[in-house]
């Protein structure tokens, strides 16, 4: 068992009431916009959570948003002109519980000033390595640069983006830089979960995931063991994943016989009205379930889901035999190798 000394104690407190104090606090985003018209629209949006967190308007070349935030997440600024048409003008930050201040011009706000904001900074220099790599050189680079930075939530978020590229032992070290609240943030969940995932090869068993369907039952992959199984992990963001969904799943239910064949659809994202507003419209007849976890759900991280569609096709064995990453119209390659499984 591992002991913690009444030091450790007595810090571990004043560090919780720390970080207490500056979340009830929030963060203040006061911005010098200038040559900005008065009555411009500013939106504050939080990429993590899908969310606009503050709006207002321009005035006299100023203006202040405020809000607050569990953790720094990664954020950005966006506007409407005073016909309520987007501007095409914005900046990206981190936001963290503290006064941060802009500094920036109409014509060239993607680049302006950011201060008080220490991973915003951190951004820039990691932004700046990326930009200065030299091309065979830069992915080293860029890793080096963020296990040099680790243990915060920008490094987090740019080591998961990359982490196809990186072993999972190389993830598992990055893991141990971070500290309590870094790693077990989702994204250090995310991270740990995935680390510890054997990736899945072609010829390799089926892993059994489960979620419900828009009525609330239940289905396990291995309620349909015995059928060739097309699995599809789909985003609604995904223009790719409506293309699939509206022009190959149709035929593939049609040609195939049920008794066989059964097309499972994954929905990856959290936002249940989302999945419901893209079934209507896709008119879907086949099975679509979720656990509405998104990428912080073990189901994912079973099958290295990090975007969509990624499919994979499985034997009436529960043997994986064929994957793809994207849709591209006209291939037929699922087709195919459902046609093979068949004959």
């Amino acid at each position: 068992m591992r002991r913690i000394s009444l030091l450790a104690i007595i810090l571990l407190a004043s560090c919780a009431k720390g970080n207490k104090d500056l979340k009830e606090k929030g963060f203040t985003l006061t911005v010098t916009a200038k040559n900005f018209p008065d009555s411009t629209q500013v939106y504050l949006y939080d990429e993590a959570r899908e969310i606009i967190l503050d709006s207002t308007y321009v005035l006299n070349e100023k203006f202040k948003l405020s809000g607050q935030v569990d953790l720094p997440v990664l954020g950005y600024l966006f506007f409407y002109d005073l016909e309520n048409k987007p501007i095409d003008h914005y900046k990206y930050l981190y936001l963290e519980n503290k006064d941060i201040a802009i500094d920036g011009e109409y014509s060239d706000f993607f680049n302006a000033q950011v201060t008080g904001s220490d991973q915003t900074d951190l951004m820039t220099a990691f932004d700046s390595v990326s930009a200065n790599s030299e091309t065979s050189k830069k992915i080293s680079d860029q890793l080096d640069f963020l296990f040099s930075n680790a243990n915060n939530q920008m490094a987090l978020s740019n080591i998961l983006y990359k982490k196809k590229e990186i072993s999972k032992d190389s993830l598992l070290l990055f893991y141990t830089k971070l500290d309590a609240i870094n790693s077990n943030s989702p994204k250090g969940q995310e991270l740990l979960a995935y680390s510890k995932t054997i990736s899945l090869k072609i010829g390799d068993k089926f892993r059994d995931i489960s979620g419900n369907d828009l009525q609330g039952v239940e289905h396990k992959l291995s309620d349909y063991y015995g059928k060739v199984i097309l699995l599809d992990f789909w985003s609604p963001d995904c223009p790719y994943s409506s293309q699939q969904h509206e022009k190959e799943f149709p035929k593939l239910i049609q040609k195939y016989n049920p008794e066989d064949f059964i097309i499972i659809s994954y929905f990856i994202d959290e936002e249940k009205k989302d999945w419901e507003k893209l079934v209507k419209k896709e008119d879907a007849n086949w099975l679509i379930i979720s656990d509405l976890k998104g990428i912080k759900g073990e189901n994912l991280s079973k099958y290295d889901v990090t975007g969509s569609p990624i499919n994979f096709l499985i034997d009436k064995n529960g043997i994986v035999v064929f994957s793809s990453d994207g849709y591209y119209e006209g291939q037929n390659k699922i087709e195919k190798a459902i046609d093979e499984l068949l004959q």
